[in-house]
């Protein structure tokens, strides 16, 4: 059976309460336009884990933002068994694109960077790219199937410049819309991406850590639009997902028994109830 999306295209953006994000008026348009998951979770804390996590299907005993090297499987193993075309787009990657961190870079938002089989993979390695090159690979149809895009730790909402108050969260979440407005609506309106393609925004980790409950909102040409999905989900949903729609297999790990986002393949969704939420359906 064909995929469902050509294209996988994440976006992760960096430590908000759902309620947070919500409460600006530009995201809680944008969850609007696609299906909102309103019942969506990080899986620990701090950052690098999920962000490990959420490319293999476990934390793998990571629990700081400190360099890692993993000797481990990975989402890119799966893709490559089957052919399926990736890159990461990272902002402000240094040449080196191994380093802790150089100016916005940060080393922890990039999970394939961790991975000893793809940072010492010549052919793997060059998949992962400055961000420049998504504009390049749009206008000449060579969008891969699956992509993951790292905002750098200003426009992913970590460190907003001072003028954004980084203490304030409302005022990170300010910026992180700021830059989402910029960034995703052009893409949206280009047909060679838009046409097939999932884009999924979400977020790492909620901060106030709380109960880890992150915005995620599901976009594209083939989302049910005005959907709120009251399921429960988390980073290995996210990557049970990417394994449904290429029928990659999975990695054995939570990602086995984690539930995809089932309803984009036809799957009734179960009925949203908004007494099990904190928020009344008009502030949604």
């Amino acid at each position: 059976m064909p995929p469902v999306f050509d294209h996988i295209f994440i976006i992760m953006l960096e430590n908000q309460l759902v309620d947070a994000v919500l409460g600006n008026a530009f995201m809680k348009q944008l969850a609007g336009q696609g299906s909102f998951l309103s019942n969506s979770f990080g899986v620990t804390h701090p950052s690098q884990p999920n962000y490990i996590a959420a490319i293999a299907g476990a934390p793998l005993g990571v629990s700081s933002d400190d360099k890692v090297d993993l000797h481990a499987t990975n989402l890119v193993d799966l893709l490559a068994q089957k052919d399926v075309t990736w890159k990461a787009y990272i902002e402000n990657l240094p040449q080196d694109k191994t380093k802790q961190s150089k100016g916005l870079y940060f080393r922890k938002h990039n999970p394939f960077i961790s991975f000893t089989n793809i940072r010492t993979n010549p052919d793997r390695l060059a998949r992962i790219v400055h961000a420049d090159e998504l504009a390049h690979d749009i206008a000449n149809n060579t969008l891969p199937q699956f992509a993951w895009y790292t905002p750098n730790i200003q426009n992913d909402g970590h460190t907003p410049p001072d003028s954004f108050e980084p203490g304030n969260p409302a005022r990170r979440v300010d910026f992180i819309a700021k830059f989402v407005e910029g960034f995703l609506p052009p893409l949206l309106a280009q047909p060679k991406f838009r046409t097939g393609t999932l884009v999924i925004v979400t977020f790492d980790e909620s901060v106030p850590h709380s109960d880890n409950h992150i915005y995620t909102a599901l976009l594209g040409d083939r989302v049910p639009v005005g959907m709120i999905i009251s399921e429960r989900y988390d980073h290995y949903s996210l990557l049970r997902t990417v394994e449904e729609n290429f029928a990659l297999g999975t990695l054995g790990r939570n990602d086995a028994t984690a539930r995809p986002f089932s309803f984009l393949f036809g799957a009734e969704p179960v009925a949203f109830n908004w007494a099990d939420h904190s928020q009344p359906a008009e502030e949604a």
